[in-house]
């Protein structure tokens, strides 16, 4: 009898430390909910106070004297008491966790257990009155009173609350919180009922003490797993936060400005920062030749430009990517050697790329080309950012194309494709007061195109145009222009006066090869702080030339007129030889 005691005391005194450290452990966890946190603190140190009472029942439990009289009486009326003590809290706990206030203040049920923990503990100190519960005899020895069973019916009748309160409500709290709470209703009853018929153990007391323990451990783990949800929340949160404040960046960028090229160099000296890669880049597929063509790019600091390597690439070492970005909306290499046999392989290992990631840009269902870096260090698993950025990547691109076909429009006639009066303008605005260098020019103008429009209607007259148009794109495409109907002008800086004069020579001679007439001025100057003044001398020579061919036209005209019949005839047919001619000599007065 003594060893089980001391078995007893023992491990009622070890649940009372333990319960005692689980209540300073949740203090201590400010992270937790604080009406929740506050009742399970209270349950688990009115449990460890109930278990140390109980110890201090069974220590002086027959001890001689009035101290231990006094211990044994304290101690029995305290296990009482903190047992619905103990109830009450849990049914707080369990309302907590399952119903808001305002429920909490209308549910019969929640009302029900206040009233039922409330009345267990007036009839705990009624019992030292009248002792139904307990008594205890001359010799400080504790006994079981005719009443006792009302105890344990008072703490049932508050647990089957609990127990439909839990089973009706299990979905508002997890499976592993319904498992402790079930536990601390399950094994005290199960302890009552054996301890109802068999007396001296304290099972109650001790399967308390086990539910707190219980109790506990699942709130810890439910803790430390909330507390994990949020940092991996938070870390979530954060990243989402970092991608949509670069992509805020990028989009701003895009829209920031008129350059576009600007824009787009900035957004990718953006992107390669945000994954730490070496590159960043926009390649452009061109279906009709079936290359693409690395358009833009940016690389770090210390890391060498491909751009220039990877244009018109044939689409072929491609297929790969270019299923990838359909079924995927992405590719990505995570290691390069694994691409060993891959086309594209010997051109990326010869780039220092071992990590890639890539998504497709996209418009109107056709992908236009892609958006890539090279050796992401990080976020290279997410392309949240990289498939956002390009739809307004995309508009950025399309918008520059539309910019550059209406510059293209403004600029260009439409008839000849050569540069029009309004670029004209524009060059001579750009270079006032501004001195040229070996700068030639030359005034072109065609003879006799109102008689063939005349003569043969205006869709002649437009081949005449741009048959002489052609000669000219062949030769100088970018320094020509057509100023008016059938004047058009050549303007070329820097550029040696035999080279230029020599042009000007072949343009004239594949004009003359078509059988075309054109009067021309040719001015070139080592210096010239006066570039219209250069074009108005060109102007005039250009005349000049016109006025001696249409004095020999004029000739010839005459000649005609003067015969008759059959001489008449060949005259005719001579003439345009003699137009040649008189054309070529008036060519070389001016020089």
């Amino acid at each position: 009898m003594p060893d089980e005691k001391v078995l007893q005391v023992a491990i009622l005194i070890w649940g009372c430390v333990f319960c005692a450290i689980a209540a300073l452990c949740i203090f201590l966890s400010s992270n937790y909910d604080r009406e929740k946190r506050r009742y399970l603190i209270l349950m688990e140190s009115f449990a460890s106070l109930l278990l140390l009472m109980d110890a201090m029942v069974y220590i002086f439990n027959g001890y001689p004297g009035v101290p231990g009289s006094v211990m044994v009486r304290i101690s029995s009326f305290l296990v009482f008491l903190l047992s619905d003590v103990v109830l009450l809290c849990f049914h707080i706990y369990v309302c907590v966790y399952l119903f808001s206030k305002r429920e909490r203040r209308t549910l019969k049920r929640v009302k029900a257990g206040y009233v039922i923990a409330a009345a267990g503990a007036v009839f705990v100190v009624i019992s030292q009155f009248t002792h139904w519960y307990y008594y205890i005899d001359v010799d400080n020895y504790y006994h079981r009173a005719p009443l006792y069973i009302m105890s344990i019916l008072f703490s049932a009748a508050g647990l089957l609350i609990d127990l439909t309160l839990l089973l009706q409500y299990k979905k508002r709290v997890s499976r592993k919180l319904l498992f402790s709470m079930l536990s601390c209703i399950v094994l005290p009853a199960v302890a009552a009922a054996v301890q109802a018929f068999r007396y001296g153990m304290s099972q109650i007391d001790f399967s308390v003490g086990i539910s707190m323990i219980i109790m506990f451990i699942v709130t810890m783990t439910e803790l430390n797993q909330e507390m994990y949800q949020l940092i991996s929340r938070e870390g979530k949160i954060k990243e989402r936060l970092e991608i949509a404040t670069i992509l805020n960046k990028c989009i701003a960028e895009l829209i920031s400005g008129e350059d576009e090229d600007a824009a787009i160099s900035n957004l990718l000296r953006i992107i390669s920062g945000y994954f730490d890669g070496d590159r960043s880049y926009i390649v452009q597929i061109d279906e009709k030749r079936n290359v693409c063509t690395n358009t833009y790019e940016y690389a770090m600091n210390g890391v060498t430009a491909e751009k220039d390597n990877l244009q018109e690439v044939p689409m072929e070492m491609l297929d790969i990517w270019m299923d990838s970005f359909r079924k995927n909306g992405l590719y990505y290499i995570p290691d390069i050697e694994e691409e060993q046999g891959q086309p594209y392989y010997e051109t990326l290992k010869m780039q220092d790329i071992t990590r890639l990631l890539a998504v497709p840009l996209n418009s109107d269902g056709k992908i236009i080309g892609f958006l890539g870096v090279d050796n992401p260090r990080l976020h290279y698993e997410d392309h949240t950012l990289l498939s956002s950025i390009q739809y307004f990547l995309t508009d950025s691109l399309k918008a520059k194309e539309r910019k550059a076909h209406l510059q293209y429009m403004s600029y260009r006639d439409m008839l000849t494709t050569l540069y029009n009066r309004n670029r004209y303008i524009q060059v001579l605005e750009g270079m006032k007061a501004k001195t040229v260098i070996k700068t030639g020019v030359a005034y072109i103008d065609i003879n006799g195109l109102k008689r063939v429009n005349d003569l043969y209607g205006h869709e002649a007259g437009d081949r005449l145009i741009i048959n002489i148009a052609s000669s000219m794109l062949a030769i100088l495409p970018e320094n020509a222009y057509r100023v008016g109907g059938d004047e058009f002008v050549l303007i070329c800086f820097d550029m040696d006066e035999k080279i230029f004069r020599s042009k000007v020579r072949d343009i004239c001679d594949s004009i003359a090869a078509k059988r075309i007439s054109v009067s021309v001025g040719v001015v070139w100057e080592e210096s010239s702080s006066e570039l219209e003044t250069m074009l108005r001398r060109a102007d005039d020579l250009m005349y000049a030339e016109k006025r001696n061919i249409m004095k020999s036209m004029e000739r010839c005209e005459g000649m005609q007129q003067s015969v008759r019949g059959g001489q008449k005839k060949i005259l005719t047919m001579l003439c345009p030889v003699f137009l040649y001619r008189a054309f070529r000599c008036a060519k070389r007065t001016p020089e």
